[in-house]
């Protein structure tokens, strides 16, 4: 059985977020056919990576992994990337970027951005959340192949599809959700003044075991999601979708006019499918 190394700054033991649960879902279809083997970023080491030479490895957020560990990897194992955000960017966001300094983002012109370059440039495959970050990467990223280049989107276990089917049909109040979260891209002020500026009743959720949120937005009328750059393919939207919610966001939400994205069982049926297509091709 061949080994996958999957090194991430966090996975689900550290955090629950919405890059952790699709790294932990692709990892849980992936044990049926591989060897699994997880490393945090700051704990990678030269000595592990060339004991595991013959081993493919799948690089998951990677801000805290160092450049000369980047390099280790281009110099000696075959890897794939599963990006996020946009980590060619010191903000992880180009809006952000322009939000705090007042100036496009040219992070990859800079030392860190050009190894950044190099380490895109050498992955066998990246997998991007949605068809709007892809065509932003090839632009941005010209070392990067469109040939490499597929879009998985984010991802859903088995169990947590089947737990969304059998609460997507509970009765639903008037109450829109709003993601009550510090992140800038976030929005949190924003939303608040949005439902303000609409009449809308709404509730702020933070915290929540994952579960409990979903049940949650399974009895609420809507969500509220509008972030101020681009977020990728945000898996709160999706869920929302998938309860039948109604949705309030913007263009910021990249994964929005995707055909797959055009209804509850369209969508539904897409999810169904990621895991097993990143394990059929990772």
């Amino acid at each position: 059985m061949k080994t996958i190394v999957f090194v991430a700054d966090l996975f689900v033991d550290d955090y629950v977020g919405g890059a952790e649960l699709t790294t932990e879902a692709i990892i849980d279809k992936c044990k049926a056919k591989y060897k699994i083997v997880k490393k945090n970023c700051k704990g990678l080491t030269k000595d592990f990576v060339l004991q595991n030479k013959d081993a493919r490895f799948v690089i998951c957020n990677f801000a805290s992994l160092s450049d000369e560990k980047k390099i280790l990897l281009c110099k000696n194992v075959n890897y794939q990337i599963v990006e996020y955000d946009y980590k060619f960017c010191k903000y992880r966001s180009q809006e952000k970027h322009y939000a705090i300094e007042n100036t496009h983002c040219e992070c990859v012109e800079n030392n860190k951005g050009k190894i950044n370059k190099i380490f895109y440039g050498y992955a066998k495959k990246i997998w991007f959340m949605s068809e709007k970050q892809k065509k932003i990467f090839i632009k941005n990223v010209r070392t990067i192949k469109e040939k490499n280049c597929h879009v998985l989107s984010s991802v859903f276990s088995d169990g947590d599809l089947k737990f969304l089917g059998s609460i997507k049909d509970n009765e639903k109040n008037q109450k829109y959700l709003i993601l009550n979260s510090s992140s800038w891209i976030k929005n949190t002020k924003g939303c608040i003044q949005h439902a303000k500026d609409n009449n809308l009743s709404y509730e702020l959720v933070q915290g929540l075991p994952y579960h409990e949120m979903l049940i949650k937005m399974s009895t609420s009328k809507g969500l509220i999601f509008k972030p101020l750059g681009g977020d990728t393919c945000p898996r709160i939207v999706i869920e929302a979708m998938m309860l039948g919610c109604q949705i309030e966001m913007n263009e910021n939400v990249q994964h929005k006019d995707e055909q797959w994205f055009s209804n509850k069982e369209e969508c539904y049926k897409y999810m169904s499918s990621r895991a097993k297509y990143f394990m059929e091709n990772v």
